[in-house]
């Protein structure tokens, strides 16, 4: 793709708010010089940003200056409103902790007339000081709002993830992710101090025999990549603890609900789901809740029984009677398999990495119209649809899958509509049994049955 047909985005903001910091963040580079003076960018930077196999061009632009008297600087406006004409995206940044300022408000009216997408940036927010001042920023009127640290990379996952779903297909795959390199990427839900961020911190520390890490591809401190060979080609792990903060629409105090929304958000973007329960802790509505999500986006699942090793008193009965209680408390995922390690020691950690790997190839195992015709013969026989008094059961016809990775099928039948609910469970059940699919999220739906005409099967 030219430079000319590259999507770009542009940060916007004024002086010494962390744009320069941003910009190399973001684009792993130190491209733009970063100095506590003010004013240090005088002309715009530009360099291609990389995330979810997706590229962009992102433009650091010059901040906006002011005089002793306060006087906002209409050169720099006009500069960067030149700018942010050309962009796709517009990156308006400001400092949570100087607060609400007059140039924050001009740089917000100049994007808004231009009517091009705008994302609020709010940096430095760096602990719940900050975070509580951070409310006076909904003044600008602006919807989508993320909140970073640029210093750390905290939040700059979720601000490029947002990024990417507003260009959408306007962002190309990079070149670098072209030569046959598949990408992973895993989600880490649990409740807070689970033991998501130890398990990050010891896969990254972690040296496990058929992986080797990666150059540090992470943007976020709670994320992180790795590189595993499998094979004989690349296949790329990024792990997403879902503690962070993110933020739409209108900004809230209620960290609970931070944590919520940017689990729920981990879950829908994800190809694994790794649910971490404390080994230690009875199982709560608050786990329960969780599971909504996964089972609702039909997301492969493992369950992770973290601090196994703190379990006193362990024999060969204990894991079972664990697996028990797990499958008494989420009986619709019982059909998930189940990892008992320790992320402070690393113990069993190789045990998850192979099993990921087990659930990517599951994820994409295509299956024959032979072997799906049989499977379909087979199940009708095992249990009808079940028939409900004056409405006529519906017959199938055919099941096919139609994509990988989510696993999707499809099928045909006389009375669709009349299929209930738990016979599709049936079926995902059978599925999963049939094909060595455990683990694996499955999507199933059905439509008519429109018989292919006599003259239509003519040349």
């Amino acid at each position: 793709m030219t430079k000319q047909n590259m999507p770009t985005v542009s940060l916007i903001g004024r002086t010494n708010v962390g744009k320069s910091t941003l910009f190399n963040k973001l684009t792993e580079t130190n491209n733009a010089i970063v100095a506590r003076t003010a004013g240090t960018t005088r002309e715009t930077n530009e360099a291609p940003c990389y995330w979810q196999r997706r590229m962009f061009s992102l433009i650091d632009t010059a901040g906006l200056d002011v005089s002793t008297d306060e006087l906002i600087d209409k050169k720099s406006i006009k500069q960067a409103e030149k700018t942010a004409k050309l962009a796709d995206i517009n990156l308006l940044m400001v400092d949570a902790k100087s607060g609400l300022l007059p140039q924050d408000k001009a740089y917000a009216l100049m994007l808004k007339k231009l009517k091009k997408p705008i994302i609020l940036v709010i940096n430095k927010v760096d602990g719940p000081k900050q975070l509580n001042m951070v409310s006076e920023f909904e003044k600008l009127g602006l919807k989508e709002i993320e909140l970073v640290s640029a210093v750390s990379g905290a939040g700059t996952g979720d601000l490029l993830d947002n990024i990417i779903d507003q260009l959408g297909d306007k962002a190309p795959v990079a070149e670098l992710f072209e030569e046959n390199e598949d990408f992973v990427n895993i989600a880490i839900v649990g409740k807070p101090n689970v033991g998501k961020s130890s398990l990050i911190n010891k896969l990254a520390d972690e040296d496990i025999a058929i992986t080797s890490p990666v150059a540090n591809t992470t943007r976020d401190t709670k994320d992180f990549t790795m590189e595993v060979t499998h094979k004989d080609k690349p296949l790329i792990l990024k792990f997403i603890d879902t503690a962070g903060l993110r933020r739409k629409a209108k900004i809230k105090d209620e960290i609970n609900t931070l944590s919520s929304e940017r689990s729920m958000a981990a879950i829908k973007k994800a190809d694994i789901v790794l649910l971490m329960l404390d080994a230690g802790e009875d199982i709560t509505a608050q786990d329960k809740n969780i599971t909504k999500e996964i089972i609702e986006s039909s997301k492969s699942v493992i369950f992770i029984i973290n601090k196994w090793d703190l379990v006193k008193d362990k024999d060969m009965k204990s894991d079972q009677l664990f697996i028990d209680y797990v499958h008494k408390s989420f009986p619709y995922l019982t059909w998930a398999p189940i990892v008992f390690l320790s992320a402070k020691t690393g113990f069993k950690l190789d045990r998850l990495v192979k099993l990921i790997i087990e659930l990517h190839d599951k994820q994409n195992m295509k299956i024959s119209n032979v072997e799906l015709d049989k499977f379909l013969s087979y199940i009708i026989k095992r249990q009808s649809p079940r028939k409900k008094k004056g409405i006529k059961p519906p017959y199938f016809h055919t099941i096919r899958q139609i994509k990988t990775n989510p696993q999707v099928f499809e099928i045909k039948a006389d009375q669709p509509e009349n299929i209930h609910f738990s016979y599709i469970r049936f079926i995902k059940n059978k599925l999963r049994e049939r094909f060595d699919l455990a683990g694996v999220g499955l999507k199933v739906f059905s439509s008519l049955y429109k018989p292919v005409k006599s003259h239509q099967t003519k040349k």
